[in-house]
């Protein structure tokens, strides 16, 4: 009993893996707020992964204090953040693409562009962005699955390349405008 009341009044801080697993599991959604608070302090791939258990929380704050912690994990949460961004709940996969964008994780460009493919609407789109973070990092990785993608995707890399790049596409001059319409001083101008 005591052990409870002291678990449930947070005197004294868990410090076992065991104890935080613990208070990760309790019915409470303050527990498992604190020991997302908790597993942001911790740098090892056990409180990763119990961090991506929290992430898939019902109760949004306990999935904000594990958003927050994995932000504090850094890259040692790519492999988690990886495992996110194929899960079900688009809250959680869309939250692990905008974090992939955001730590340009090379390992993460092929999960992101498999997403741009299969993903959810609202991961399609969490992925389009995280790989326009990528930047001029990921231009050889786009050129080389440039082919191999569907018409859709093919047509999203496009233009993640030409984001990525600063330009826009050149658009195809109209066909239905006769020749003669067309003054010869625009043509030396270039309009």
């Amino acid at each position: 009993m005591l052990n409870w009341l002291s678990r449930w009044l947070g005197v004294g801080k868990p410090n076992s893996p065991r104890a935080i697993e613990e208070q990760a599991n309790d019915p409470e959604p303050e527990q498992r707020t604190r020991a997302a608070e908790v597993l942001a302090t911790v740098p090892e791939p056990w409180a990763s992964e119990q961090l991506l258990n929290l992430l898939k929380d019902t109760v949004d704050m306990v999935r904000y204090a594990a958003r927050e912690a994995l932000g504090k994990h850094g890259v040692a949460a790519v492999d988690v953040l990886l495992k996110a961004l194929d899960h079900a709940d688009p809250k959680v996969a869309v939250y692990a693409a905008e974090r992939l964008g955001e730590l340009k994780a090379p390992s993460a460009i092929r999960p992101l562009l498999l997403s741009l493919k299969f993903g959810a609407v609202e991961v399609r789109g969490a992925s389009i962005r995280a790989l326009i973070h990528y930047g001029s990092a990921a231009l050889a990785a786009f050129e080389l699955v440039r082919a191999d993608l569907d018409p859709w995707a093919r047509l999203r890399i496009e233009k993640i390349l030409n984001t990525i790049r600063g330009t826009q596409p050149i658009a195809k001059a109209p066909t239905n405008v006769p020749a003669d319409s067309v003054a010869a001083g625009d043509l030396e101008k270039g309009g």
